[in-house]
């Protein structure tokens, strides 16, 4: 059995759980930068492998070898071997689902051996208990051609056109509830006529009246989210984004850096901020 999920840590927990296979981490934060519809592995990791080490500030031989390490494992299956695909409410999993399931049916004929988890927290989990996520393992289930008919619909309409994508939003969803609320806060995250997305509008009324520290500032931002899915390294790459409109208490780059610097940061509104908001 292979079990796809979205990174180390879920792996992690789904291994000291006592889930039994092989796992592989997607790795990959397709909410932010371009989305092909591109299927082949090398050709996928390639550029979005370019991307992730220019927004993120990394060494693109470091993000390529991810990349190549993860692929390596996805060659390795066989349309014989059990593969487990494990979704959360987040955002970030609906995407690598739909990308995954993209790559699956591209290179493989049959589906029968494609089983999917619909978990209703994340991974590794806030609310549930290890016993129930294990429970949940025990209702993955073999999609019906109705859940992977939406899938493809959501997948082109989002790697073509996002007005496309809006309509995708009056389909049924009943093979997979969370995937529209995903698709609504993907829309949401795409920059305005001003060039700011929800999470970035976010920020701003978290600092109206008030000086929070970054990591304050990233739960305040957590805590307006319905389904969390945003990383800190994500939030911290909003915020460089948007230094215009806030005064941080340092011109050092908010990337990489150790725990303490996020505490003791502190960020409030510009006056073109406040202005704006």
């Amino acid at each position: 059995m292979y079990h796809i999920t979205n990174g180390d840590s879920a792996n992690l927990f789904l291994k000291r759980i006592g889930i039994q296979g092989q796992f592989i981490a997607w790795q990959d934060v397709l909410h932010h930068g371009p989305i092909s519809a591109e299927v082949s592995l090398p050709a996928m990791s390639d550029y979005r492998a370019a991307f992730l080490a220019d927004y993120f500030c990394l060494p693109l031989k470091d993000v390529r070898a991810k990349f190549e390490a993860r692929n390596d494992k996805l060659n390795a299956i066989e349309d014989s071997d059990e593969v487990t695909l494990w979704l959360t409410p987040e955002l970030f999993d609906s995407l690598i689902g739909l990308q995954f399931i993209a790559w699956y049916r591209a290179k493989f004929n049959t589906t029968r051996n494609l089983f999917v988890v619909l978990l209703s927290d994340h991974l590794p989990p806030r609310e549930l208990e290890a016993s129930q996520v294990a429970q949940y393992y025990k209702t993955r289930f073999s999609p019906s051609e109705p859940f992977f008919e939406l899938a493809t619909r959501v997948w082109h309409a989002l790697t073509t056109d996002l007005a496309a994508l809006e309509g995708c939003l009056t389909l049924d969803f009943k093979h997979w509830p969370n995937l529209k609320t995903s698709v609504q806060r993907f829309l949401q995250e795409q920059p305005d006529d001003i060039g700011l997305n929800r999470t970035q509008w976010q920020i701003l009324d978290c600092l109206n009246g008030q000086t929070l520290s970054l990591a304050q500032l990233f739960g305040a931002n957590q805590d307006l989210e319905e389904v969390p899915f945003m990383g800190d390294l994500s939030f911290w790459c909003q915020i460089e984004e948007m230094r215009e409109y806030l005064n941080i208490s340092t011109q050092d780059s908010l990337l990489h850096q150790e725990i303490e610097f996020y505490h003791g940061v502190k960020v409030s509104l510009s006056e073109k901020g406040q202005a704006l908001l």
